[in-house]
């Protein structure tokens, strides 16, 4: 993708673009180089706000936090020209959420605790985020993600239940943070895939590019490098590490893609249900012992359902809106 001119950019941040401006600047944001210039954006912010230039943002005492709109908007709109994206909605599909960022240094104690954002990715459905640093987000079905408004000056830190992807923008000042339950991944700067769902015992993290440490609920840090999967079993609270052979089977799901590879029929379902958000019913639990692999690009749940047929003794009936599973 060509390098983006400058003046776009600045129409673009300041609002005043065209929608194939905006859709432009937001799909080379995506890319290696503009997830760059978003990193160096910020860094540049720091560097003007170091200890002993706080004037520069605030230039009279901050008499109330009943003013704190005020002072907000404010700032938003003349003291510090924030980085704030005006075409979120035009480039990743189903939703793109670009955060605003508050260059504030730590000694200004204008806003207090840090505010955070929450979205649920409901059943049925699966989303893109991109945060300000240009670091990108995918969301499973049935994922809660927690985020701050801002970042703070030393890490960037996230809160995830369900299933996500991240490819995390490299900044060594700002290690990015993801907390799963009582774990926690600090990265610099790479690609992984998180599954922690509550109502399931294990939590499973695979490093597909950079390098990650990891630190267990009992304080243990494990180092995972790429095409490690770490498992940690919450009711015996003990990790695995292994190295994977077949690690595209991890990700693919947030290319709209479903795949299994020797997974349990049981598990296929809990799957299912959660990208169709459809009820199944088991006549017979034993059919759920059978161990299945299949990939399915075409992912019309009918589709998928006759590709199931193939290769496990069932039969799948719909009944009144849910579906019930028939041994054969």
């Amino acid at each position: 993708m060509e390098k983006m001119k400058s003046d776009i950019i600045e129409k673009v941040l300041n609002g005043i673009g065209t929608e194939e401006e905006a859709r432009a600047v937001t799909e080379w944001f995506a890319t290696q180089e503009g997830e760059k210039y978003l990193s160096d954006q910020m860094d540049q912010k720091f560097e003007e706000i170091k200890e002993g230039y706080e004037d520069i943002l605030v230039d009279h005492p901050i008499p109330s936090e009943k003013i704190f709109n005020k002072i907000e908007a404010n700032i938003a709109r003349k003291r510090l020209k924030i980085i704030l994206f005006r075409c979120a909605a035009v480039l990743i599909p189903t939703v793109l959420i670009l955060g605003l960022f508050y260059h504030l240094d730590s000694k200004v104690e204008l806003f207090g605790e840090v505010d955070y954002e929450e979205v649920y990715v409901p059943k049925g459905e699966r989303i893109q985020m991109m945060f300000q640093d240009g670091t990108r987000a995918y969301l499973n079905s049935d994922t809660r993600l927690k985020f701050p408004k801002k970042f703070s000056l030393s890490e960037r830190e996230v809160f995830i239940s369900g299933e996500a992807y991240f490819v995390v923008t490299e900044n060594p000042k700002r290690p990015f943070i993801v907390n799963i339950n009582e774990m926690s991944v600090k990265v610099l700067g790479t690609s992984f895939n998180v599954h922690a769902y509550p109502e399931e015992n294990d939590i499973t993290v695979f490093l597909e590019k950079g390098r990650i440490a990891l630190t267990a609920p009992t304080k243990e840090e494990y180092i995972l490098n790429p095409q490690e999967k770490l498992i940690y079993d919450k009711e015996n609270r003990k990790c695995t590490i292994t190295k994977i052979k077949e690690s595209k089977y991890f990700s693919v799901w947030k290319n709209n893609i479903i795949s299994f590879h020797d997974t349990p029929f049981s598990e296929v379902i809990k799957t299912l249900n959660r990208w169709y958000n459809v009820e199944f019913i088991v006549e017979d639990p034993t059919v759920l012992n059978n161990y299945l692999t299949i990939t399915c690009e075409d992912t019309n749940l009918d589709n998928i359902l006759n590709g199931l047929e193939n290769i496990v003794p069932v039969k799948f009936v719909y009944e009144n809106g849910r579906i019930k599973i028939v041994a054969i």
